[in-house]
């Protein structure tokens, strides 16, 4: 209850401003006030509508009264939106109310005239976005449902540190099998022999061969020390099979390419500390049939590639100028120091297990369904290629990706891309083409710092955090969909995940519909995304989570900004009748907000540009006083002073009713003393009032004093002629002509 003084009643009566709105007919009139409206309407068509008739269907409103019957998946807070609100920026919504897991809601929006399709969305008790909606809006009256979650959605969660792979990656060789020295009593090599246990130095200046001997079931090798520096670039190096080579600390063996692609089967090479196998530049370094290098020492070579059950164990240092690959059998890497190469390439039944630092200066490609990628460490690629579905692409540390992480896992429901506990990825773009997962454990990190672009195809892929918890964070700059039109999801967020984006999220569609079906309205079954229970899609400054800075995590901090809450306003925008030949709509500019959870909606004062006195009515109700006690005539039609001028009061809004069709009035008194009445025209009626629906930020400008309309708002004219052109004509304005605040 609010009291005002008011004139023309006794001083101190009390005018109640809790009202509701009737639509009596109310409109007093004499002859000369006819004259003046023939001469207004005349004036009207010639300089408004450039010589047009008024669209009879023309009611001058903006706004379309919509009623929408609507159940929701999740409880929280309803919003209806006229744009999607993950676009960046806050947004004023269209209706706000309470709304519980399966309840079917009624309420009525006024949207405006060219918003076919409206947003709903649901906001947690931390005002956060766990389900957005795109659904038609065309007709009248509407019925629509959220999606809900499918039953068969993965449950799987990274849980634990460390996840294990299913395959079991060997150890090291054991300690003593590198040595600083040639093992007293070991005699120096002299010649070429089979069976040897002797050693070599710098000063062996002969092609090296020592072949081995049958035992009736295999080649049997012996025992071969190779100490001080050994150049074979332009001289044979062969040892049997099943021989044990040690390079003794000091130790360089270099090999020519025919020689580094024939290194035996069943040997093991122990390479201590201070050692080195090299190959010129490009040779590449052959580990073929259960071959096993233990390296403590140092690998350079110009390729590198493990094959048939062989296995290059590192723990120091390994430098691959061109690609390392492992090919099938089981072939085995496994980093614990540093490794670099310009491709991996994981294939078959290969397996790449990195627990210290692995950098690949190009692409690494895992393409099969068999084979296993673990990063226990820090790994650092250009580019990531996970384009085969396999139980054991696992990143429990860090994983950094200077330009592109792609997944695309051929069409499988049960493999995807598992990120443990405190793990991250930091990769600079992102795309999810086709079939993918990406399984998220507690407090992972997925990283993008440019763009995320979404493009799977069916309702059960996507980005999974845990099932119980703390969240999981996949953090974008912008995430926008590549997908093509009819092609299935686009992206999809499961359980304990919050989806952070700086600066967008594409907006909510169907992938099912086309362009143009959904520009006419048309709604699918398949969103663009989902956002599943537990999920959350927000902006990077709204979110109030932190993930501390570790070995393995750059960490991720939340802005924790309050989210900015913008009101929608619907502007009754009056022309007094004080001349014939003014059509600025700005002699008095009111707005009235949507309505509160209480369904009352606050009616305020914008603008004062008539000099007649003027009252602002709802139906018969008056709100407030004569506007020229809040203003003085005139001035915020030229400089602003403050919008608004003043809250009126508040009114009670019915269910079913949309604040568009409110009957909000003003009273004018001539001076002579004659009381007229200004609403709503009737359909095909010049216009002394114009209804504009407010903008994403609940704005609109009225004129400029003595500015006609139609020259601030240039298409204003081609809406009031045809009422299905330019129907967001006030979006578009000549700025020097209107009351810009």
């Amino acid at each position: 209850m609010k009291e005002y003084l008011m004139k023309g009643v006794s001083l101190f009566a009390i005018s109640v401003m809790l009202v509701g709105c009737s639509h009596d007919a109310w409109f007093q009139t004499n002859n000369r006030v006819k004259q003046m409206e023939e001469e207004y309407s005349s004036n009207f068509k010639t300089i408004v509508l450039g010589g047009q008739n008024v669209d009879a269907r023309q009611t001058w409103n903006t706004a379309v009264s919509t009623q929408i019957t609507l159940t929701s998946a999740k409880t929280g807070t309803l919003k209806i939106y006229a744009t999607d609100p993950a676009q960046g920026s806050s947004v004023a919504a269209l209706y706000t109310g309470s709304i519980s897991k399966g309840e079917t809601k009624t309420f009525t929006v006024a949207r405006p005239q060219n918003a076919t399709t409206l947003y709903a969305t649901i906001l947690d008790e931390k005002n956060y976005m766990i389900d957005n909606m795109a659904f038609d809006a065309s007709e009248s009256e509407v019925t629509t449902a959220f999606y809900t979650t499918p039953a068969n959605a993965r449950q799987m969660n990274a849980a634990r540190r460390a996840i294990p792979s299913v395959f079991n990656f060997p150890g090291d060789a054991d300690a003593s099998k590198f040595l600083s020295a040639v093992p007293a009593g070991i005699e120096k090599l002299t010649q070429n022999a089979a069976m040897v246990n002797n050693y070599i130095d710098g000063s062996w200046t002969g092609e090296l061969n020592i072949w081995g001997q049958w035992d009736g079931s295999k080649n049997t090798g012996g025992t071969l020390y190779i100490a001080g520096q050994n150049w074979f670039l332009d001289r044979k190096f062969y040892v049997a099979p099943n021989t044990d080579i040690y390079l003794i600390e000091g130790a360089v063996l270099v090999l020519r390419a025919e020689d580094a692609a024939n290194l035996q089967g069943g040997c093991n090479i122990y390479i201590a500390r201070g050692a080195k196998i090299a190959t010129p530049y490009g040779v590449e370094l052959k580990l073929n049939n259960g071959l096993h290098i233990y390296n403590h020492g140092t690998l350079d070579v110009g390729k590198m590639s493990v094959n048939n059950n062989s296995v290059l164990y590192n723990s120091n240092e390994v430098q691959v100028t061109g690609e390392l690959s492992t090919e099938n059998g089981n072939s085995v890497i496994v980093n614990d120091g540093t490794m670099t190469a310009s491709r991996l390439h994981t294939a078959g039944s290969s397996h790449v297990q990195n627990n210290g630092t692995m950098t690949i200066n190009g692409n690494t490609d895992i393409d099969s369904n068999n084979n296993t990628w673990v990063n226990n460490g820090h790994y650092t690629t250009n580019y990531f290629y996970y384009t085969a579905g396999s139980n054991d692409v696992i990143n429990n540390c860090h994983l950094t990706v200077n330009e592109l992480f792609k997944i695309n896992l051929g069409d499988t429901d049960e493999n995807g891309f598992q990120m443990d506990s405190d793990g991250s990825v930091v990769t600079k773009n992102f795309e999810a083409a086709g079939p993918s997962f990406i399984f998220m454990g507690a407090q992972s990190l997925f990283e993008v710092t440019e763009t995320a672009t979404m493009n799977i195809t069916k309702d059960i892929y996507g980005i999974y955090g845990p099932k119980t918890g703390d969240y999981a964070v996949f953090h974008a700059k912008k995430i926008v969909s590549g997908a093509a039109e009819n092609q299935g999801f686009v992206a999809n967020y499961f359980r304990n995940l919050i989806v952070a984006y700086d600066e967008s999220h594409f907006p909510q569609g169907y992938s099912d519909k086309d362009a143009q079906q959904q520009a006419n309205g048309e709604v699918g079954n398949q969103p663009y995304y989902h956002v599943g229970d537990g999920a959350i899609v927000e902006g990077t400054e709204i979110i109030d989570y932190t993930i501390e800075k570790s070995q393995c995590n750059p960490g991720f901090q939340g802005g924790g900004k309050a989210k900015e809450e913008i009101k929608q306003y619907i502007y009754f925008a009056f022309e007094d009748l004080g001349t014939s030949d003014d059509f600025d709509f700005n002699d008095v500019v009111v707005r009235v907000s949507v309505p509160d959870a209480n369904n009352q909606s606050t009616v305020e004062l914008c603008a004062i540009g008539g000099t007649l006195q003027q009252k602002v009515f709802c139906g018969d109700e008056q709100i407030g006083e004569e506007v020229h006690n809040y203003g003085e005539f005139g001035a915020n039609t030229k400089v602003v002073v403050g919008v608004p001028i003043a809250e009126l009061g508040k009114v009670n809004v019915d269910e079913g009713t949309s604040v568009a069709d409110l009957d909000i009035k003003i009273q004018v008194t001539r001076k002579d003393g004659q009381v007229e009445t200004i609403g709503g025209p009737s359909p095909g009626d010049t216009p002394f009032r114009v209804t504009v629906t407010g903008d994403d930020q609940g704005k609109w400008f009225w004129t400029r004093e003595r500015t006609n309309i139609s020259d601030a708002y240039t298409q204003f004219g081609q809406w009031g002629a045809n009422m299905d052109s330019k129907p967001d004509w006030y979006k578009s304005y000549l700025k020097s002509k209107i009351v810009k605040w």
